[in-house]
This record gives C-alpha cells, structure tokens and sequence, in this order.
C-alpha cells in the first residue's frame, strides 16, 4: 500500500499546495481564525465522511472519520480505536518581507511560523484517508487546533477541555523545519522541545533631574542589576548536564537622557526539559526581583507565568513515525537528532494525556538561505507537502501493525 500511497499524495500535490497558498494570503491570529476554520470546513465537507463540530475552544474543528468504507465502526487491532492527528492554524503579527507572489494581503499578519504548511498538509491527509477507507484498522480524529501561538495560554489545553482527546488512543503532530533537509522527518524518543515560561517585571521608583540623582530612586540602575543577576540562575544553579535557557528580551526605562528614571520594565521566558530547573529558575528569579528591589529601595511586581510543557514524545510512538517515514521515503529521510530545541510547542499538553508523538519535517533547499521560523522572510517549502499528507494518513494506515503499539 505504501507505494500506491505515495502516488496518490504525489498526484494531490497540487490541490494541497493551492490550500497552502490559500492559507498564507488569509493569515488569521490566534482566536481570530475564522476565514481559516471556515475554509477547512468547506475542504473537509467536499471530502466527505467527517463528522465535524466547529467552534472548538474558539474557532478549532474536530472532525471524526469514525467508520471504514463498509460503514462498519472501526474498532482497531487489538482494541485500538482512535488515533488523533493534529495541525495548528494562527498566524503571527509580522509584517511579510518574503516577495511571494501569494504573500500575505493582511497587513502585519503572516504564517511566518508555517501554520499554512500544516493546515494543507493535514486536509491532504484527510483526503488521502478517505480515498484509502477501507483499509484503515481504526477511527481517525483530525483536530484543527487555535492560539497554538498564544503563549503562555495556548490553544491545546482548551481543546482538550472540550473533548478534543475523549477516547483517542495516540495523537500525532508536526512542525515544519527549516534546519532539516527537504523532507527529512525527525522525531526523538523523548524531549523534542523546551517548557516555555513568560515574565514581566516592573520597578517603580522616583524620577529626579540627572544633576540631582540622590533626589530620586533609579529604576534603571535597578533593572541592570536585575539583568545582570539574572545572567547567572542558570549558570551557577542548574547541573552543566541539564539544559536551561533565560532571556530578557525587553528592557525599557526613561524618557529623557537628564531624567532619572523612576519606572523600569523587564520582560523575559525560561526555557527548560526538566521540572527542577524550572522551579528552580522560578524561585531564583523570585528571590533575585525581591533583593533588588529592596536594595534600592523601590515598589514592584513580578509576573511569573507558567507556560507550555516540554514536548516529550512516547519512545514507541516516535519509533513508529520513524519507521513510517523510512518505509514511505527512505532510509535518509528518517532521523533520530541528537538534541532537542529550546523553542517550544503546546502539543506537549496532547502528550500529557495520552501517548504519542511530535515530529518535524524539513524544509530546507540546498544552496538556499534558510531562514528561521518567525522571521519575515520565512517563506516554506511547498515541495514537502505531499510528503507530510503521506506520512500523516500512514500513521492512521498502519496503527497498530507493529507489536510495541499493541502491547
């Protein structure tokens, strides 16, 4: 079956990248996804045999294929009933600078982050299960998921809280990858991506004329403090063998270069595998915004946020997309990396939940810039998309084939 797949997902090609193309020149942001969801009930209705309940935690669809092409209720191998496979649908607020002839005609709003990629790739998949109904051993759940972009609060959670999980057995998801060669698929059989937490912190302070500094209290001087402090949390509390990341990436204090600054704001994200380096870094930074502010003596909050978890992926179930991979693509476009990123993905409350796996699918052309995800200039790779429909729609195909997943 394997081949006959692929050849029906070489032959979508086409109709899959024209719903890419779609998606990128309508980008939607995070709660705002109605055109998006709106255009994937359409392409799901023309398929035919979901069943679709809309407005899912905001604008998310789940849609249930629950019989094979008999009409017979698919009960699964060894009692194996429902695999999940999931794409994310918002857009990010920047401005494209990638010269497409498809661009995006929102002002300030781009699939920079290739959300398109993922929601053409799925509704290919879509098309190929229903082509190949009658060979599937269980009951398919596709979950069109909102806010992925949203952090820290996301769009998964509130899927699962609406039912998006409810009698799925595994759930699968991708991402696009620019690092990774043309169609490469990638999946670890533990951590693929970081927890992610958001804080902010502000020092309130006196303003006073620069000639006069003694007449104030300096939030800025308080803030570098707090910059400087903060730059040792992870290297001077955490194991070398543990990963952690933390970044401020806003600092903003003043408003004239004579004036004392009375005010100071700090904003900034914890990244991390482990939950004791998270709590760590939490309770440091903590400690380190109190001291500070105490030493010069100024009012404050800090707003410390929790985030998305890592995403750590079932070793059987990143085993089977691998396989899966290597069996439709070859052995060169299946690979275990040796190390997982610190960005982060809130597929990680799916995997919380129920087993299964998060897995990345490259993008980058020989000879070609590849530019990273969230940059402007990110403009995709419309070569791998039948290949993701592929391996999505196989990993429905094949559930249950292989005796780790039966156990």
């Amino acid at each position: 079956m394997k081949k006959e797949l692929l050849l029906s997902a070489r032959s979508l090609q086409t109709h899959i990248a024209g719903l890419r193309r779609f998606f990128h020149m309508y980008p939607e942001l995070s709660g705002q996804e109605a055109r998006t969801a709106e255009r994937i009930v359409e392409e799901l209705e023309d398929i035919g045999g979901f069943r679709i309940r809309r407005e899912v935690a905001g604008f998310g669809i789940i849609a249930d294929m629950p019989e094979n092409a008999k009409g017979k209720e698919t009960q699964g191998m060894a009692g194996i009933g429902t695999v999940a496979l999931r794409a994310d649908m918002d857009a990010l607020p920047i401005q494209e600078e990638t010269g497409l002839a498809f661009a995006s005609r929102v002002p300030g709003v781009m699939h920079a982050c290739g959300h398109d990629h993922h929601i053409a790739i799925l509704l290919g998949a879509a098309r190929l299960l229903a082509q190949y109904r009658d060979s599937l051993p269980v009951a398919v759940r596709l979950l069109f998921q909102p806010a992925e972009e949203m952090s820290p609060v996301g769009g998964a959670r509130g899927m699962i809280e609406n039912g998006a999980l409810e009698g799925v057995d595994a759930v699968f998801g991708l991402h696009v990858w620019p690092s990774l060669p043309a169609g490469v698929t990638a999946s670890r059989p533990s951590f693929q991506m970081a927890s992610s937490d958001r804080f902010s912190l502000d020092f309130q302070g006196k303003s006073a004329h620069a000639a006069m500094p003694h007449l104030g209290k300096d939030a800025l001087m308080a803030g570098c403090h707090f910059v400087s402090g903060a730059q040792t949390i992870i290297s001077r509390n955490t194991d070398p063998m543990q990963a952690g990341v933390l970044t401020i990436g806003l600092f903003r204090a003043g408003d004239r270069y004579n004036i004392v600054p009375g005010n100071c704001r700090l904003e900034g994200t914890v990244r991390s595998f482990s939950p004791l380096v998270r709590d760590m870094a939490e309770a440091r930074l903590r400690s380190l915004f109190e001291g500070t502010r105490l030493s010069y003596d100024l009012e404050g909050t800090l707003d410390y946020q929790r985030g998305y978890d890592a995403v750590e992926n079932d070793p059987a179930m990143s085993a089977y997309v691998l396989r899966e991979a290597r069996e439709l693509f070859g052995e060169d476009f299946a690979i275990e990396p040796d190390l997982p990123a610190m960005t982060a993905e809130d597929f990680a409350f799916y995997l919380k939940e129920k087993p299964g796996a998060f897995f990345w699918l490259g993008t980058g052309k020989p000879g070609v810039e590849a530019f990273p995800l969230h940059s402007p200039r990110f403009a995709g790779n419309e070569e791998v998309l039948w290949r993701g429909s592929a391996l999505m729609a196989s990993l429905a195909l094949d559930f249950g084939s292989d005796g780790l997943l039966c156990a």
